[in-house]
């Protein structure tokens, strides 16, 4: 056995390895041995493995070379053509072929996005709370975060416009806009469609792009959907990211950025990976078309009723003095707890009694907002989650109690 040397390696590693941290492994199998309320894991038992299954014989019978194969940069033709009508059909969205670039779900998407448009000491405005998955690409790239408050109506527009001004006064045009306008991670909300057109008029003024990271869109359990950021764009300011991975299967590993052509081009100059899941993209093609209305009708029954368990338990089993959000589509609860305790302090009691949550303040680019769980109600199943609620109630009434006597 070769003797393992200890080394620094830090002498070796760029600028931008210098500014990574420590990954964040989000581990399914590692969750499923709690009653598991810390990521947007989709459901298990909805994946639909038989349809999957029955497609991907029909790929490897009608077109096995070409499933098999390297593939485009952009995307496979078919896989391509299918998302384009789906995005018609559903979000009305009107693409051309060259305006999508398929990707490794949208976090790729947002990281080929942020090698693109950011330099380090560049600024990035974006919701605060927003996606942690988010953070790593912003640190990595060395910029500055505005970070712009989000209420029940999505992000305050009043507070962006305010922040643009302050940046324009200083010389600075952000790199862009980052929002999630539906069904917001982690706070739920729902950007009106008011403010959505507010959003537009902003970024034509004040000459920036707007990132509209849309993962959620067809999670919708109550009320009407509205029009995309893209579809309301006349400017082609907007670059639209979609995923496959909440409704077909996170496993395949395929997302999308709808833009204009010329920044499409070079988004495609930075992906050098021979294709994304070529094979995976080819029975995705195949699938869309058969299955995906069905099947979205179905996770749309299964995600309703687990938000609707979860809102229940909580106005069972939470304290005085809680409050949470009432999301009408995706997979989190927002539960804001009375100032001073601290839900990453928690985190190690709770997982002791067999729950597990994400701190508010993994969703805060200044780690604040101590007081917040961002709560999923999308992996855990149906009869646990009463229980992992009130357990979870009984944790913050101890903390709440300690933090009075104390």
């Amino acid at each position: 056995m070769v003797s393992q040397v200890e080394r620094d390696y830090a002498a070796y590693v760029s600028e931008r390895g210098s500014r990574a941290g420590d990954a964040l492994i989000t581990d399914p199998t590692a969750s499923a041995n709690y009653i598991s309320f810390i990521y947007g894991f989709p459901d298990s038992e909805s994946l639909p493995a038989g349809s999957v299954t029955e497609t991907t014989h029909r790929v490897l019978t009608e077109n096995p070379i070409w499933a098999l194969q390297y593939g485009a940069v952009n995307g496979p033709k078919p896989i391509r053509e299918a998302i384009l009508a789906k995005l018609k059909r559903d979000q009305g969205i009107s693409a051309s072929m060259d305006e999508i670039i398929v990707t490794a779900g949208s976090s790729q998407a947002i990281q080929l996005i942020t090698h693109l448009l950011v330099d380090p000491g560049d600024t990035i405005i974006a919701e605060s709370p927003t996606f942690l998955g988010f953070f790593d690409d912003v640190r990595n790239s060395g910029a500055h975060i505005a970070g712009i408050e989000v209420d029940d109506e999505g992000i305050r527009v009043d507070l962006l416009e305010q922040e643009l001004v302050a940046l324009r006064e200083q010389g600075v045009r952000p790199s862009f806009l980052y929002l999630l306008p539906n069904y917001q991670n982690p706070t739920g909300a729902c950007t009106t469609l008011e403010r959505r057109k507010r959003i537009v008029e902003l970024a034509e003024e004040f000459d920036t792009l707007i990132i509209e990271d849309d993962a959620y869109f067809d999670l919708r359990y109550e009320g009407e959907a509205l029009p995309t950021i893209y579809s309301l764009d006349p400017n082609g300011r907007t670059l639209y990211l979609g995923t496959l991975s909440k409704t077909l299967a996170a496993g395949f590993r395929i997302g999308w950025v709808v833009g204009p052509a010329p920044i499409i081009r070079r988004i495609a100059s930075l992906k050098t990976d021979g294709g994304t899941n070529i094979f995976g993209s080819f029975i995705a093609a195949s699938w869309l078309p058969e299955h995906f209305e069905r099947h979205v009708d179905e996770l749309r029954r299964i995600y309703g009723q687990r938000r609707n368990l979860m809102l229940s338990a909580l106005e069972a089993h939470m304290p005085e003095g809680a409050t949470w959000s009432v999301p009408t589509g995706g997979f989190f609860v927002w539960l804001t707890l009375p100032e001073g305790i601290d839900s990453g302090g928690m985190l190690a009691q709770a997982r002791e009694m067999g729950i597990e949550y994400l701190p508010g303040s993994a969703c805060f680019f200044d780690h604040s907002g101590g007081n917040h769980i961002r709560l999923s109600f999308s992996f855990a199943r149906d009869e646990v989650i009463d229980e992992g609620i009130r357990r979870l109630g009984d944790l913050i009434r101890s903390e709440l109690a300690e933090s009075i006597s104390g």
